[in-house]
């Protein structure tokens, strides 16, 4: 949808008439002066601001002060702890240094999918454009996606496809699906005909690309290799250990396991040599990423190389020449990863 195509932007004084209230009362409701303001009267102008796609602009703001310097980071992720994700950590490092060298700020917020039109970076944070890391599932993420795109600012989404996105929005991933074939073309050359595939419960399009590369590495071989999919219900070492053991207990060992990034097929290795099996003699395990801390599984993991830090470079780099240029010059960035054998052959 283009800017010409959009309602005008709603301001304070509309959203005011439209809950009968003054423009007054509707400030203390987006800055959060409740002492001001009473339940029922916060819920109706919470409703109007809803109803009418209010967003406060900057623009009075910066006839006051300079230009507005600072980016917002959405983070969808139903963990609170979302950001000890390795993964995660190392992009929002690598956005967060380049816009600091630019003079920008950086300010996260993350939160649930239910929670994300009513967040404050959404509905009142004055931020010259958005990045966004989104999870669920796929028609979730694409809407929150178009709820982003319609505040009519630049937007950088990573890790996911966005073909055909609005002319304003940006792509910045690495190549997970090439990732996931690196892992079944290694599998295959070592003969494994049954792959486990243990991933969160949580759908992140990152995980759903590697365990589709893995298949259309198969298809591409014309092998007759199966990959079965484990659902842990998170990607804590207890949840993938939990899972894990409830497939150990009632099915054969599998010829590999693939881990959805390193802490999970760590956590899938340690309950193997717990249980007396062998890794890489009676089953191969594999992870993604290459982090720091797979360094200390002993034997020595096999993985995926990521360039997170990178990602979130790429990232800042793009939205920076956006906010220069009016326009993003390349609708989507693809960086490659490296695959890591490990000790094993």
């Amino acid at each position: 949808m283009s800017g010409d195509e959009r309602r005008p932007r709603a301001t304070i004084k509309d959203v005011a008439k439209a809950a009968e209230v003054s423009p007054m009362t509707v400030s203390n409701v987006i800055n959060g002066r409740m002492q001001f303001v009473s339940a029922a009267t916060k819920k109706r102008v919470e409703r109007e601001i809803e109803r009418l796609g209010y967003r406060r602009s900057s623009n009075a703001r910066n006839l006051r002060v300079s230009e507005q310097r600072s980016i917002g980071m959405v983070i969808v992720d139903e963990s609170p702890a979302f950001l000890a994700d390795f993964f995660t950590c190392q992009v929002v490092a690598g956005l967060a240094n380049v816009l600091n060298h630019a003079d920008y700020t950086l300010t996260i917020q993350g939160m649930p999918g239910a929670e994300l039109a009513q967040s404050m970076i959404m509905r009142n944070f004055e931020v010259a454009g958005f990045c966004a890391m989104i999870s669920g599932p796929k028609p979730e993420r694409l809407a929150a996606i178009e709820r982003l795109a319609d505040l009519n600012q630049p937007v950088v989404v990573f890790q996911q496809e966005l073909p055909g996105a609005g002319a304003d929005i940006c792509t910045v991933r690495q190549d997970d699906r090439g990732g996931g074939r690196l892992i079944g073309d290694h599998l295959l050359a070592r003969r494994v005909t049954d792959i486990l595939a243990v991933i969160p419960r949580q759908p992140w399009p990152a995980v759903e690309n590697r365990v589709a590369g893995i298949r259309d590495s198969i298809a591409a071989a014309g092998s007759t290799a199966e990959v079965t999919v484990l659902e842990a219900a998170s990607e804590s070492f207890a949840d993938v250990q939990a899972a894990f053991a409830a497939y150990l207990d009632s099915h054969p060992l599998p010829g590999a396991v693939v881990g959805a990034n390193d802490p999970v097929a760590t956590a899938a290795m340690l309950l193997l040599t717990d249980r007396g099996v062998r890794v890489p003699e009676d089953i191969r395990v594999v992870g993604f990423n290459g982090f720091e801390a797979h360094r200390y599984a002993r034997p020595h993991m096999t993985t995926v190389l990521s360039p997170a830090y990178a990602v979130g470079e790429r990232a800042g780099e793009a939205m920076l020449a956006r906010l220069k240029s009016g326009n993003f010059a390349h609708p989507d960035h693809v960086l490659p990863v490296v695959f890591d054998p490990g000790f094993t052959t």
